[in-house]
């Protein structure tokens, strides 16, 4: 049975502003493959048993290259039980996190993602002002300067295709958020990520197209709505949302029986 490879956001860089559970799976780790920009403050909380690996490189110096990380997380799973692939900031921004669960989904792979704090929320916080300001700006845009298609920004910000858009409080009016999209351009068969009280126990997740949220009924909140083609790399069968009906179903039918 192989083991379990947990994806780690380290922050920005100091030990202190790791969340509790990357805290703790770096102690218990058996393996850990880290970004060289991982600091070794951060490093120095891993277990003197653990096996480390450095697997990043920076920008010009030569390094592991991402078949060569994702062979290594496969290869440790086959034989070690916990694995942390331990990624600067956060694992979901400019991470080539997708690459990486494309890797573990096609090998079978069990994996969970601990995010961390991002660069832009550190920044803002160690400057002393806010990303956002009801007065002055509603939306943040993440870009990096380094794109392996060699797009300007201007050919990013202004195609929705090529986005990822991420919708604090997204409701209760489901349909005129998404009509606010569709005039945007984006086409009704973008993929969607509905999620509620995400990073909680009883967080529960919906996967739906954009033409779909017109008629979507509002999960609890506090809730987020994704959009974009990054959302098609989830596994869509094992959405919580529909496993929390089916649970509920089930818990019905025991406490009620038919017989």
């Amino acid at each position: 049975m192989p083991g379990k490879v947990y994806i780690v956001g380290a922050g920005p860089g100091s030990a202190d502003l790791l969340t509790v559970r990357a805290a703790s799976l770096l102690r218990n780790a058996d393996v850990v493959l880290h970004d060289d920009l991982v600091p070794q403050e951060i490093l120095d909380l891993i277990s003197s048993s653990a096996e480390i690996v450095n697997v990043g490189k920076r920008c010009g110096a030569l390094g592991a290259g991402q078949a060569k990380i994702n062979a290594l997380m496969l290869e440790f799973a086959q034989r070690r039980e916990v694995i942390v692939r331990l990624k600067s900031g956060d694992p979901a921004v400019f991470g080539r996190l997708g690459e990486e669960l494309d890797a573990l989904r096609d090998a079978c792979i069990p994996f969970d993602i601990v995010p961390g704090v991002t660069a832009a929320t550190a920044a803002a916080a160690a400057a002393n002002f806010t990303l956002t300001d009801r007065r002055a700006a509603s939306a943040v845009v993440l870009l990096t300067a380094h794109s392996c298609r060699g797009r300007s920004f201007s050919q990013v910000l202004f195609d929705p295709e090529q986005a990822t858009y991420a919708i604090y409080m997204p409701g209760p009016d489901y349909a005129e958020t998404a009509r606010e999209l569709l005039r945007l351009g984006l086409d009704g068969n973008t993929p969607c990520a509905l999620v509620s009280h995400a990073g909680r126990e009883d967080r529960k997740t919906r996967f739906l197209s954009l033409s779909e949220l017109q008629s979507a009924v509002g999960l609890p909140a506090p809730a987020i709505l994704v959009v974009g083609k990054v959302v098609n790399g989830a596994n869509l069968e094992k959405s919580t949302y529909f496993l929390e009906e089916i649970h509920e179903s089930v818990r019905s039918a025991i406490a009620h029986p038919a017989y």
